[in-house]
């Protein structure tokens, strides 16, 4: 939910960043009654927004912005131009995340049925 906020009014909590860290921030604030303004650099995706192809993901999420990289890393030094996996859109790197983390099989939730008692192990179903 929007809402406007006077610029001068130094109670509001400014968030830069609505990842894994900003968001929850931001959402546990809220709940708190604190006035919290959320900063994000990219725009909202809903699902039926996301493109299901690897490559013509990363080119519509990833941060391609031109950067500057410091540092000794060899990346750093040798590719600074080079984008990386970095979202820029509401739920930052986590929205690419909850995509390409791998999501429990069947057999996984029946430890305890598909592999019986494991010694010093306490399996569930």
């Amino acid at each position: 939910m929007t809402a406007p906020f006077n610029l001068t009014d130094d109670s509001v909590v400014v968030i830069i960043g609505t990842g894994a860290g900003g968001g929850v921030l931001a959402n546990e604030l809220a709940q708190k009654g604190v006035s919290v303004v959320a900063l994000e650099a990219g725009g909202r995706y809903l699902p039926d927004d996301y493109i299901n192809d690897e490559w013509d993901s990363f080119g519509q999420l990833a941060w391609l912005d031109g950067r500057t990289t410091s540092g000794d890393w060899r990346v750093a030094n040798d590719f600074s131009g080079l984008p990386a996996w970095i979202v820029k859109a509401v739920g930052g790197t986590t929205t690419h995340w909850a995509g390409a983390s791998l999501r429990f099989q069947d057999h996984e939730w029946k430890a305890k049925t598909n592999y019986g008692e494991v010694k010093g192990a306490n399996l569930l179903d």
